[in-house]
């Protein structure tokens, strides 16, 4: 598996083939490399639709990472979800989505 390092600015280009990495330049680099190759992890971000005609859609993000293989799922509960009251940046949207215990958060607050 071929990938850039994105944990920096330097962008290493490294290889993963049977668990060892190559091309990285740093500790942080490697560690980044096989966590991309056993189980990606993504923080997500998206809208919500709400109730309120001066902010129609809220912005929102999970609080952390979420695997990759989840992300359609989290995609459909995003698409269901209709925020009925006042919030502030940071209050939690949705707990424990799609089962990872990460929250879903509000990233801006609806005035």
């Amino acid at each position: 598996m071929e990938l850039v390092c994105i944990v920096c600015p330097k962008g290493c280009r490294m290889t993963v083939e049977n668990g060892v990495v190559t091309g990285n330049t740093c500790k942080k680099g490697e560690a980044f490399a096989k966590a991309e190759a056993t189980c990606p992890m993504r923080t997500v971000c998206s809208t919500v639709a709400t109730a309120f005609a001066e902010m129609p859609v809220l912005p929102v993000r999970t609080d952390g990472e979420i695997p990759k293989a989840k992300i359609g799922e989290l995609m459909k509960l995003v698409n269901t979800i209709k925020v009925e009251k006042k919030l502030h940046r940071g209050d939690v949207v949705a707990k424990n989505v799609v089962g990872t215990k990460v929250n879903l958060i509000a990233t801006a607050t609806i005035y």
